[in-house]
């Protein structure tokens, strides 16, 4: 694959914030040589003009962890400029695997991937998915529900202080190994059940890498600053480096809380905690449509959900009964996906239409739902603020982030939110709208590569990676909805990877990622990390 060659006449932005400059871009050996002009005329040269060129974009919260291995073109972040993601996000990662029962969760969860679970650490994940050679770079944070599962399992159960000390170990093993930092899912079984002592014992193992934890927070909504200020608690007792995944304030009674969330992080900021954020520019959220069911089932894994209700029938007409006395908002539910083909055909629709169409009660579908495909079945569920949206995306800290899977354009591994295919364009024209071109790339490229320590990545500068993008800020746009999610955003020219043109013409034409180990302690004094 060529991985040398001139782009000229661009209008380059660089990814600090500075000032957009037009000037011809070297790179050689997939690795940026320099910006200017009379560079060798014996290169390729790519035609620039009229188009601005930027780092690759970094989707610092994504959810790839297995779909770049089963539809490694990475289509839908790829078209909209992803040259790099960060999954394991949310407490959820493919790594470490100690023993059957987490492999076999893991294989349930993955199961529409078609890929099996064969390796027990970060080092053979990397080493599998790298191996399928995936058209973008991919990095991961090591998920603390699936760590702290290889030593309680599923459940609500004792956890021994001989357990913590070994799954400390594990941990910075991991970290060890390169992945990014940690991250928590502390809505989700098991990471639910950890309270705030036994986390900040665990992630103390992260002081002095440098390393960032990423949390989804125990709340969003009714408890949203408790969660905050817990998440902040936890930061410091790790390397005082925290990043808030989707930060939001979910639910319209908790709408004017947002002057006291962002006063909160303002303030542990000014008190020298390092908080960054990211955040997808939609008011609709998607995550798994079982986090509406009542107790026992609230306290379940997704597949213990589904085998529940597999192995004991008459469980079924029980949650039925207890969603009828405790009713979700139907009318804000979107049902995104799920393998249950009668309700697939509807995938995009709002939940209540699908019921009114299949001639089912609300209540009556999700269980059956929950019977059939508790792990894969989907939902959007509205009840986020435009304004909020505004208010956050204003934010100097946040930068954007998916919380997507890196799907195909077809819909063979299942169906994408909007912001699958749309979260950079929409997010980059309200940054440069408001606050200008310059920023705008800042916040899609640099700022998650800092939070990362990806210190090659994010700059178009001498001695980074040759990770790019061509595109024309006026037309980049989404195009995706829920009725069609999988469409492409506007705008793209071009997309190289490692210095490799991997899209042009709509189309993925080469696949030149790799797997980003981040090794050593980062500070701003000291030497930077360097990766893979």
């Amino acid at each position: 694959m060529i991985n040398s060659g001139i782009i000229s006449g661009a209008v380059i932005c660089d990814g600090t914030g500075a000032e957009p400059f037009r000037a011809d871009l070297l790179f050689e050996n997939g690795i940026i040589s320099g910006t200017g002009s009379n560079f060798p005329k014996d290169l390729p040269v790519f035609r620039g003009e009229n188009l601005v060129l930027a780092p690759g974009f970094i989707d610092i919260h994504a959810h790839s962890d297995l779909s770049l291995a089963a539809a490694p073109d990475a289509f839908g972040k790829i078209s909209q400029g992803v040259t790099t993601e960060v999954s394991g996000n949310c407490g959820l990662s493919p790594f470490p695997v100690l023993n059957d029962e987490v492999r076999s969760h893991l294989q349930k969860i993955y199961q529409k991937y078609n890929f099996p679970v064969t390796w027990n650490d970060f080092s053979g994940y990397i080493s599998a998915v790298e191996a399928e050679k995936p058209a973008i770079n991919f990095a991961s944070f090591c998920g603390y529900n699936t760590l702290r599962a290889n030593f309680t399992g599923y459940q609500n159960t004792p956890f021994s202080g001989k357990k913590m000390e070994e799954m400390r170990r594990l941990l910075s093993e991991m970290l060890d190994q390169g992945a990014v930092g940690l991250s928590t899912g502390l809505l989700y079984v098991p990471g639910r059940f950890a309270d705030a002592e036994e986390l900040e014992f665990i992630v103390s193992v992260l002081k002095g890498t440098g390393k960032t934890i990423a949390m989804h927070l125990r709340s969003e909504g009714d408890n949203l600053i408790e969660s905050v200020e817990e998440a902040i608690r936890i930061a410091k007792a790790a390397d005082n480096k925290l990043q808030i995944s989707h930060l939001k304030t979910a639910l319209p009674r908790n709408w004017n809380k947002i002057d006291l969330l962002l006063n909160t992080i303002r303030e542990a900021q000014n008190s020298g905690c390092t908080i960054h954020a990211d955040r997808y520019p939609y008011t609709f959220a998607q995550t798994s449509l079982s986090v509406i069911l009542p107790p026992p089932w609230d306290n379940m894994s997704d597949a213990a959900i589904m085998e529940d209700l597999n192995q004991n029938p008459e469980k079924q007409e029980i949650l039925i009964q207890e969603l009828r006395k405790n009713a979700p908002d139907w009318e804000r539910i979107i049902l995104c996906t799920t393998a249950q083909k009668e309700a697939a055909a509807y995938s995009g629709e709002p939940f209540l239409n699908i019921c009114k169409a299949l001639r089912k009660k609300p209540e009556e579908l999700c269980a059956e739902l929950m019977t059939a495909d508790a792990p894969g079945t989907m939902a959007a569920f509205g009840g986020l603020s435009g304004e909020n949206l505004k208010r956050i995306l204003s934010e100097t800290y946040v930068c954007c982030g998916s919380d997507e899977t890196a799907r195909p354009e077809d819909k063979s591994l299942g169906i994408s939110h909007p912001r699958g295919f749309g979260s950079f364009p929409k997010f980059f024209q309200f940054v440069k709208e408001n606050a200008g071109l310059g920023e705008a790339i800042r916040r899609m490229t640099s700022l998650p590569a800092e939070i990362c320590n990806f210190s090659d990545r994010g700059i178009l500068k001498p001695g980074y990676a040759a990770d790019m993008v061509l595109f024309d800020p006026e037309h980049f746009r989404d195009r995706a909805t829920f009725k069609n999610p999988h469409k492409k955003a506007d705008g793209i020219h071009s997309v190289f990877v490692n210095g490799v043109l991997s899209f042009s013409n709509g189309q993925v034409i080469q696949r030149a990622g790799k797997g980003l180990k981040i090794k050593r302690c980062v500070h701003k004094d000291t030497e930077r990390t360097h990766e893979r």
